[in-house]
């Protein structure tokens, strides 16, 4: 036995036989077991007699083996045992460890660790394939794609990729769903179908593209920045369903890093399962575990607002109508006290005093506008009067000149000059033919009596 496996693997109380070390100890040989060719068979094999005779044979000399590579496609079943592969650049091997030996590894492994273990080689006939049972494994070092994953997420993060501050929100109402992924994968028809369930008018605009292999980082960088120029977006949903290291690769890709805090639309990484995390999960806006999560993220459910608007609804119905209610039992309780009595009776005769005041002020306004008429009536009877035209009633004339001037002595008139006459009722032209400069003697009034 190798002295390093053997001080590495091998702890007091384990019980591993490793044929070939000869000695005393060594196990006798067996007779290999040999499938017959069809000549000297009655009857055809089955496929389970098939696989058996092949684990007879792969299992009939020393399987007991210490074997190192990387670690890919680790998974804890609830259970308690651990299934995996491990693999190096040319090739891989499926492998278990059972939850006896799961409970004694003094580590956590990660996909893309380099470990070495000592392992049984089974077959499984169920699933007729070969496997390695694994009893004891540790850390022998980072493997290549690890070490390329924690070197780049270093310097992303340095350069403050992963900062918080720069994340944009989501918005909180999607009208278009942007999607980069494979229009054949798994994940597409998960998106697809609970946007569908939760808001049926959000319209769904999917970008095809590889998921995995080495043209699949290149493709995805553009089609964020094409999404971006497409400017009809609210969210982007970039992501693949499950797979191992090898399969999520692309989206550790550093050119896939960059294309995502580039955009100015808001990411979500919807990458693999949740346990899965890559490079685009760090730099992206929001980080779902599984696809069907990023769209249950970025889009509201209808039928859950509707629920939530018509409970609000109920609630505000249900205040007013109990605030109503308070309101009324105040009011009915107020109006029943006797300060409420007292106060509607100061109300009663505060407004009796005001009818009072308003018949007061009415019989002094009419009592003011009597005397005012009669002041009126006097001054117009004697401005009656001092009129002219009282005057003229009495009997006398006015004379104006031809100018239309007011003719007052007899100077202003000479023999000739044509003068105008205003009685009380008309008038009359007439012609000076003599002037008397001396005062005119009065008037005679002359009685008409009948003969």
């Amino acid at each position: 036995m190798n002295p390093t496996a053997d001080s590495f693997l091998f702890e007091e109380g384990d019980a591993y036989y490793m044929a070939g070390d000869g000695g005393s100890d060594a196990a006798p040989p067996r007779f290999p077991y040999q499938f017959l060719p069809p000549q000297k068979r009655d009857t055809p094999y089955t496929v389970s007699e098939i696989n058996g005779g092949i684990a007879r044979i792969l299992e009939g000399g020393n399987t007991l083996v210490w074997v190192e590579g990387e670690l890919s496609g680790f998974k804890r079943a609830s259970s308690g045992h651990c299934y995996l592969r491990l693999k190096d650049e040319s090739s891989q091997v499926p492998a278990v460890l059972w939850k006896q030996s799961a409970a004694k590894l003094k580590f956590t492994p990660e996909d893309g660790m380099q470990v070495s273990a000592v392992a049984s080689i089974r077959v499984y006939q169920k699933g007729g394939y070969y496997q390695l049972d694994i009893h004891r494994m540790q850390p022998s070092g980072l493997g290549a794609l690890y070490a390329a994953f924690l070197a780049l997420k270093e310097n992303l993060e340095k350069e403050g990729l992963f900062d918080p501050a720069r994340k944009k929100p989501l918005p909180e109402t999607v009208s278009t769903l942007g999607v980069i992924t494979s229009k054949r994968g798994a994940a597409l028809f998960d998106i697809v179908k609970v946007v569908r369930s939760r808001s049926p008018r959000t319209n769904i605009v999917v970008m095809d593209v590889p998921v995995q292999g080495e043209t699949a980082a290149p493709r995805i960088a553009r089609a964020i920045a094409d999404m971006n120029r497409y400017g009809k977006v609210d969210c982007i949903i970039v992501g693949r369903g499950g797979g191992s290291a090898e399969d999520l690769w692309a989206f550790n890709e550093e050119i896939v890093a960059r294309a995502i805090a580039a955009s100015a639309v808001p990411v979500i990484s919807a990458v693999g399962h949740e346990i899965d995390f890559t490079i685009a999960d760090f730099v992206a806006d929001v980080r779902a575990p599984t696809p069907s999560a990023a769209a249950e993220i970025a889009i509201a459910d209808d039928a859950e607002n509707r629920r939530y608007f018509e409970s609000l609804r109920r609630r505000l119905s249900s205040g007013i109508v109990a605030l109503a209610s308070g309101a009324r039992a105040a009011f009915d309780s107020l109006a029943g006290s006797p300060g409420w009595r007292r106060a509607a009776e100061i109300a009663d005769e505060t407004r009796q005093s005001l009818d009072e005041m308003q018949n007061r002020r009415t019989l002094a306004l009419r009592a003011f506008l009597d005397r005012t008429r009669l002041r009126l009536a006097g001054a117009a009877a004697r401005l009656s009067a001092l009129s002219p035209l009282s005057t003229l009633a009495r009997g006398y004339s006015v004379v104006a000149d031809a100018s239309g001037a007011t003719v007052t002595k007899a100077s202003q008139v000479s023999n000739g000059d044509a003068i105008r006459i205003y009685f009380h009722s008309g008038g009359a032209e007439a012609s000076v033919t003599k002037v008397h400069a001396e005062t005119n003697p009065a008037p005679q009034t002359t009685s008409l009596k009948e003969p």
